[in-house]
């Protein structure tokens, strides 16, 4: 196993340290949809989360919708 490192702080999208990254995509696409970030593996707690949304429709329904947004919660 990897020793956790430092993520380096990007303004505004900080990613506390981690250990464990997860993918979710919009049903039938490949638009993502959440990407979640936990420490202590797959059943970690949850350090962060990003959110993708796009545009024109939400939820989108094609594959390689137009991002609109990012945001970190």
């Amino acid at each position: 196993m990897t020793p956790n490192v430092q993520v380096r702080n990007i303004a505004g999208l900080n990613i506390p340290q981690h250990d464990h990254v997860a993918c979710a995509y919009y049903a039938g696409t490949n638009n993502l949809q959440t990407v979640t970030y936990r420490e202590g593996g797959a059943t970690g707690t949850i350090v962060a989360t990003v959110n993708f949304t796009y545009t024109p429709t939400q939820p989108p329904t094609a594959n390689d919708a137009l991002l609109l947004n990012v945001t970190r919660s």
